[in-house]
């Protein structure tokens, strides 16, 4: 197959899942920031809201990971609409154009974070969801977009609902949503071999505190993770700064 287009593949979780990709796919990063490459990889240093560049990039393409987006959850829907929705809908234009066949989607469990309550964990990704900020509801148009093309291209397009990926787990709220780096190379490897269609999955690891049911990741993709976020647990400290509602800072995590 083509090379793997990784957009926004010199960020946190981009520089997280490359290694174990490389070992399966050539890649190509594009971002607006040029980065280091290692062997099998190539390089379009770009902004793909630019005409042209999301066509250039995708051409010849195998696969896409799609992961370029603003992920600050306070943010307002202003601040998250061109980066996350805008963007998203002219990238699969473009794979469209160029018929790649396998597509994943960036998503983030803040699209069901209303949910992350005692009483609902661990959460199914098949409920109606629920976002709790704008960032969470500006990633659901996200995997709508991303079913939409699904339906009309008969491409296979998998949107997987991030938890916390790439940062220390230095707060205690976060041990039930922790995606290691490992998992996440693992994850996004098994996403690629999706049959045509549409799902969405949540992205964790396989946490003690199981806070997002990864049964259908499962299932679905043949994800297992091999790592948990307990062994951080006692160094993990209270909330420091407000987030969005997706937190009830006043119970226990």
């Amino acid at each position: 197959m083509g090379p793997v287009v990784i957009t926004g593949g010199f960020g946190r979780v981009g520089k997280l899942i490359r290694p174990a990709l490389r070992k399966t796919y050539p890649l190509r990063i594009v971002d607006r920031v040029a980065g280091e490459t290692a062997p099998g990889e190539e390089t379009l240093v770009a902004d793909l809201n630019a005409p042209g560049v999301a066509e250039e990039a995708l051409a010849g393409a195998g696969g896409l990971i799609h992961l370029a987006a603003n992920p600050r959850a306070e943010d307002t829907w202003e601040e998250v609409f061109d980066p996350n929705v805008s963007l998203t809908h002219r990238v699969l234009e473009a794979a469209a154009a160029q018929n790649v066949p396998k597509i994943v989607l960036a998503s983030t469990v803040h699209v069901m974070g209303e949910y992350n309550r005692p009483e609902h964990r661990p959460v199914d990704p098949a409920w109606e969801p629920r976002p709790c900020c704008s960032y969470g509801l500006s990633k659901l148009v996200v995997e709508s977009l991303g079913r939409v093309h699904a339906a009309r291209t008969g491409a296979s397009v998998v949107c997987l609902r991030l938890g916390t990926t790439g940062h220390p787990l230095t707060e205690a709220r976060y041990l039930g949503m922790w995606l290691s780096g490992r998992d996440a190379g693992t994850l996004l490897c098994s996403a690629l071999t999706a049959a045509p269609g549409w799902s969405v999955h949540f992205g964790v690891s396989a946490n003690t505190r199981r806070h997002w049911d990864i049964g259908s990741a499962g299932k679905h993709l043949g994800y297992a993770p091999q790592d948990d976020s307990e062994p951080y647990a006692a160094e993990a400290g209270p909330p420091t700064v407000v987030v969005c509602r997706m937190f009830d800072d006043r119970e226990n995590p």
